[in-house]
């Protein structure tokens, strides 16, 4: 079954914990899972491709946007509405919204952060899990 960690921040700002997420990643990556970032727009999954270039200067994490070179399978994706085009082990979801094809997915990470309106689509995707049974997991940061 699909385990869900929700990270949760203190910061009233809109913007994604971009520093945490690409930890994630690197995470991940280095434990040989493939990853599937899903944004709610195209901007945010922009950010998250520049990002991924200068996160870590002295390790490369080898990614693409979906779409971007079908002949290549790069362990990490970024979309934003799309379905990874990867079997990825690995979901990080920035949308407000739960994608439909998140139980395809061994771990879903979830963020809350920014103002009480993106706190409270947090707190929806949250009861939406636990409602359905999924095993959660919430970590707070600062």
């Amino acid at each position: 079954m699909t385990q869900i960690e929700f990270h949760s921040f203190e910061s009233t700002s809109n913007k994604p914990p971009i520093n945490q997420v690409c930890d994630v990643i690197k995470q991940a990556y280095r434990k040989g899972q493939k990853v599937f970032v899903h944004t709610e727009n195209r901007r945010a999954a922009e950010l998250i491709d520049e990002k991924l270039w200068t996160h870590d200067s002295k390790s490369f994490l080898p990614h693409q946007m979906v779409g971007e070179d079908p002949k290549t399978q790069s362990p990490i994706e970024i979309g934003f509405g799309q379905e990874p085009t990867i079997m990825p082990d690995v979901l990080i979801n920035l949308d407000h919204q739960v994608p439909t094809f998140f139980s395809r997915f061994n771990l879903v990470h979830e963020y809350a952060y920014g103002d009480e309106e993106s706190k409270e689509k947090a707190r929806e995707k949250y009861r939406f899990y636990r409602q359905r049974g999924y095993p959660l997991n919430h970590l707070k940061h600062q």
